[in-house]
């Protein structure tokens, strides 16, 4: 008959046993629900086409990210494709003042520098260079359409079998239409510095809303916030025509043969499209691919630590595309995706996958090794 302190272990024992078993059943639920909401959501992003067998990804992350207002907002909108995004270095709210002595000052220095160096190489029978004033309203702007353009240049001419009459062809159209859009800017310079003014009344106003409630302040501003987002299109629109006319003229450069070259008019198509047409085809396969990954991952316990970090990565990525205390944030699972990085990390301090998944036999290589 055994004593009663005997028993008393056995029972502890047993209590401990199911306590353990208990947890690890918990964590395996744990991570194959989390592995489960991964992979369904990764699946979803996916088109599969019978006829070719082909997979593709049938997602897009622009309208997500066209809503950012998080502090990751810029850096989003920077790599999608929206005319360079005008909405962030044209549309900025400026106050219209006097300006200063100073101001003045170096704008007409800038001025005189800048005829100079055009009639220098007018003198010199060379092609006039083409500027930005830097202090116009629209610099930064202009500014990020001339990167753009000339990055367009280098990969049209870095292609193969191009002529050099063709190269030099081509940077004689890209200064044309340099000097076309600098042209239309400057005839638009007054009309875009009023517009900024009016931004910046539209600020003003919607601080004063914040302020006062008054029943037809709202009105307004949704009607000042129509006025001033038409009043840009006009001038976005005369832009995507003089970039389009650029496009034309490099693909027009191409001999008959170039053009029926499939190799030559693919990497021409490549060269012109929108550099940032190609960051948010990037994102929209890395987004399929990580959370369709991270739910393999966790389903059959196979490197689920690092499957768990990278999950938690993505989901903070997200997050702050949309934090709640930010005004203007759309993203009604917040908390929902907080709870479900609060799971990941369970399932990185435990590695989960060591029950009921592959990371057994790579404990089990790993431990071999270290006993060797």
């Amino acid at each position: 008959m055994s004593s009663p302190s005997a028993e008393v272990r056995e029972a502890s024992v047993s209590c401990r046993r199911r306590v353990v078993w208990g947890s690890v059943l918990a964590l395996v639920l744990l991570r194959l629900c989390v592995g489960w909401h991964f992979y369904r959501e990764g699946t979803k992003k996916l088109d599969y086409d019978p006829h070719t067998g082909r997979l593709s990804v049938s997602f897009s992350a622009e309208p997500f990210f066209r809503m950012a207002v998080g502090p990751v907002a810029d850096i989003v909108k920077d790599r999608l494709p929206n005319v360079y995004n005008w909405e962030r270095y044209l549309a900025v709210p400026r106050q219209a003042r006097p300006s200063t002595i100073e101001e003045l000052e170096a704008r007409q220095k800038w001025d005189r520098e800048y005829a100079a160096r055009r009639k220098a190489a007018a003198d010199k029978k060379e092609t006039p260079p083409v500027e930005f004033p830097p202090y116009s309203p629209y610099y930064a702007w202009a500014d990020r359409i001339d990167q753009g353009w000339r990055k367009a240049l280098e990969r049209f001419t870095s292609i193969s079998g191009l002529t050099d009459q063709q190269k030099s062809a081509a940077k004689e159209r890209l200064e044309f239409r340099r000097q076309q859009l600098a042209d239309y800017l400057a005839e638009q310079n007054d009309a875009i510095a009023e517009w900024e003014h009016e931004l910046w009344r539209l600020e003003q106003m919607k601080a004063d809303g914040g302020a006062v409630d008054l029943p037809f302040l709202g009105t307004r501003i949704e009607e000042k916030q129509a006025e001033t987002t038409a009043a840009s299109a006009a001038w976005i629109a005369q832009v995507q025509e003089i970039e389009q006319a650029f496009r034309n003229d490099l693909r027009g450069l191409l001999s008959e043969e170039q053009s029926a070259d499939a190799s030559v008019a693919s990497a021409v198509d490549a060269a012109l499209r929108d550099e940032n047409d190609r960051k948010l085809h990037f994102m929209n396969v890395a987004v399929t691919v990580v959370v369709t990954g991270v739910g393999v991952l966790l389903l059959v316990g196979l490197f689920t630590r690092a499957a768990s970090v990278l999950g938690i990565g993505f989901l903070l990525s997200v997050m702050a595309t949309q934090p709640p205390w930010v005004p203007g944030a759309n993203n009604p699972v917040f908390y929902y995706q907080l709870v479900e990085i609060a799971g990941l990390v369970v399932l990185v301090a435990s590695g989960a996958g060591r029950w009921a998944g592959l990371d057994v036999f790579i404990h089990r290589l790993l431990g071999g090794r270290r006993e060797s």
